[in-house]
């Protein structure tokens, strides 16, 4: 199943790049952190900034690790949770099976002198235990979430920031976008692969405002600019897409964002279909950026949209 997951993505990226044949403007190497945009980066924060933002973010990160299970416990749950379908359904398929040929008393026999009531006790005694420690993971998460610790965490992160925003100098009313980043690494062949084997695109939430006719993007660390003219146009993505991580604070099953019809598979992989692709040329080199449409208000305050 993991293989065939990595043969559709690389097989949808290829169609990508057939179908666009540019290249993402935001693009990040996993391994080097170098940015393809780097030439079009006007400010960054300090180290000592960069430096409180990377251990705000490692506070957030160990809080919410807390409202995890361990590793043991995932796969004791998981491992009960599998042994106690199988049983059941073995069970009750075996009696079914024989439910034609002979009477429920003479199955039941059968099947105590085959040590029947061994299979039921140790079925009962996994499910009872994938229960407890389903309601043990629910009641940690919820009490992490709820705690005092949680909020004072996070709202340091945003206080810094929020710090480096006004570092940089983004105006207090510059918009949030998303926007989807290609995170790559190189293969043997030195060709750019995606880093992540379910997901070609990570959505990463960066402010955005204009200036002087120019089009400015903010994250927590770098500042880019880049002229309107550079725009050529923006059309829509018609095949879905690919990503990995959610940045609103809104679930995407909810209202808001159902009408997108936003998927997602047991790896965590979320599909969006109808992305905007806003091309550019710079510097005589072609590129785009892709955005979610359920950004299209934000979108269309910055470049003209025909859809």
């Amino acid at each position: 199943m993991y293989q065939a997951a990595q043969k559709a993505c690389r097989r949808y990226d290829t169609e990508r790049n057939k179908l666009k044949g540019m290249k993402n403007f935001f693009q990040l190497n996993s391994k080097t952190n170098e940015k393809s945009y780097a030439p079009y980066i006007v400010r960054t924060v300090s180290s000592k900034t960069a430096q409180m933002q990377e251990m705000s973010d490692s506070d957030v990160t160990a809080t919410q690790k807390a409202s995890r299970l361990p590793i043991w416990a995932q796969i004791i749950s998981v491992l009960c949770f599998l042994t106690f379908t199988c049983l059941f359904c073995g069970i009750l398929s075996a009696f079914t099976d024989s439910l034609d040929d002979m009477s429920m008393g003479e199955m039941w026999d059968i099947f105590v002198d085959r040590g029947g009531i061994i299979m039921i006790v140790v079925g009962a005694v996994c499910f009872v235990i994938s229960v407890v420690i389903f309601v043990w993971g629910r009641t940690r998460y919820k009490r992490v979430e709820a705690s005092p610790q949680l909020q004072s965490v996070l709202d340091n992160r945003e206080k810094v920031q929020n710090d480096g925003y006004r570092e940089l100098g983004v105006p207090e009313a510059a918009d949030t976008i998303d926007i989807l980043v290609f995170c790559f690494k190189y293969n043997r062949r030195g060709k750019e692969v995606s880093a992540n084997p379910f997901a070609r695109y990570m959505p990463i939430a960066v402010r955005i405002f204009s200036k002087d006719d120019e089009i400015y993007f903010a994250d927590t660390s770098d500042l880019i600019r880049i002229p309107r003219s550079a725009v050529t146009g923006v059309t829509v993505i018609q095949k879905r897409l690919a990503f990995c991580g959610w940045n609103k604070d809104q679930s995407f099953k909810s209202k808001e964002y159902k009408p997108y019809k936003i998927r997602a598979n047991d790896y965590g992989t979320m599909f969006i279909k109808g992305c905007f692709s806003v091309q550019l040329m710079i510097n005589g080199e072609e590129s785009e950026i892709i955005v979610p449409p359920y950004e299209r208000e934000i979108l269309q305050k910055y470049v003209p949209l025909a859809y």
